[in-house]
């Protein structure tokens, strides 16, 4: 069995606004095509998974790898990122998982 592997070249993509003082690491993009977001402010809600932005954090607790913290050195704050392909591939199993129960019943 061989394992394929996932080369990417160039910049991470990003929808929406591109953190202060990390334009140069990322190549803004669509929502559909971006493999980052940003996370969405507070009473806002998350456009791929209509969660709300603590709804988020609380699933990146069972989600490994869903969310990164980007931050300047010597910086107190920073942006947390959302890793939309993992999201959707959660979202997906989800509804995989809930489907099968469905048909069983």
């Amino acid at each position: 069995m061989h394992k394929k592997h996932n080369i990417e070249t160039g910049r991470p993509t990003l929808a929406g606004s591109i953190p202060k003082g990390q334009e140069n690491r990322f190549t803004p993009a669509s929502l559909e095509s971006a493999e980052w977001g940003r996370l969405p402010r507070a009473r806002e809600k998350c456009p791929v998974s209509q969660l709300s932005r603590s709804g988020l954090i609380d699933l990146s607790h069972a989600v490994p790898g869903l969310l990164v913290r980007c931050r300047r050195p010597g910086t107190i704050r920073g942006s947390v990122l959302v890793h939309l392909p993992t999201l959707r591939a959660h979202l997906r199993g989800l509804q995989t998982e809930q489907a099968g129960k469905e048909v069983a019943a």
